[in-house]
């Protein structure tokens, strides 16, 4: 996922608890207020879809999929409490600390991932957590069942909390190794082009010479 709008650039979190300030929580409490355009101190799906549409890059699916999993309490309408969560992953992800996020709320994030209730992470629901952090499958895929210690292709919340922790750190190292690939091909092209502008002057002095030779 990314964060394309502007509207909470000037919004961050806390560095020791990773949660907004009580300013904050304030103007995002106005915010909500101008979405609940019907004053009822919620929002469905189609002003909670607007609204992540407006901020986010993310698909008509996940975006419903995200609310489906905020609503906790299966209400069919987002709170403010459930706005607030949302919110609080949008600035983590544009602030780039997912890391610190999911460390300090790991336990909330393993509640609204698990679905169906059940105690433990299956790699179906764990997916909804690769597209609000932006995770790459392949990041997901090569150390999922490394942490899975009791076998069951299920994670409990202690295998979570290190699985959730390890997939950042390989994609951190995978989008380390993209950004060397682009500096590398950076550097190829533009000693491509510097020796294309040497071979251009090399025909250029050659041409000068011929013609005064000629003359």
């Amino acid at each position: 996922m990314r964060v394309r709008s502007k509207l909470l650039s000037l919004m961050h979190l806390d560095n020791t608890y990773c949660l907004l300030t009580v300013r904050h929580v304030k103007i995002l409490q106005s915010y909500f207020n101008l979405l609940d355009i019907h004053g009822d101190k919620s929002l469905n799906d189609v002003q909670a879809y607007c609204f992540m549409r407006l901020l986010t890059d993310l698909t008509k699916d996940e975006i419903y999929q995200t609310f489906d999993m905020l609503d906790v309490d299966g209400s069919g309408e987002m709170e403010f409490s459930e706005f607030f969560i949302l919110v609080c992953v949008l600035i983590a992800v544009q602030d780039h600390v997912e890391k610190q996020f999911i460390y300090r709320h790991c336990r909330t994030i393993f509640g609204l991932i698990d679905i169906d209730g059940s105690n433990s992470i299956t790699p179906d629901e764990f997916r909804a957590l690769t597209y609000l952090f932006d995770f790459k499958k392949r990041a997901m895929h090569e150390i999922f069942y490394e942490f899975d210690i009791s076998g069951d292709q299920e994670l409990d919340y202690r295998e979570f909390r290190l699985f959730a922790m390890a997939c950042i750190d390989k994609q951190q190292e995978l989008e380390k190794k993209m950004l060397e690939k682009a500096e590398e091909m950076r550097e190829k092209a533009l000693e491509k082009e510097k020796k294309k502008q040497e071979l251009n002057q090399r025909y250029e002095k050659v041409g000068i010479i011929a013609y005064c030779i000629i003359l």
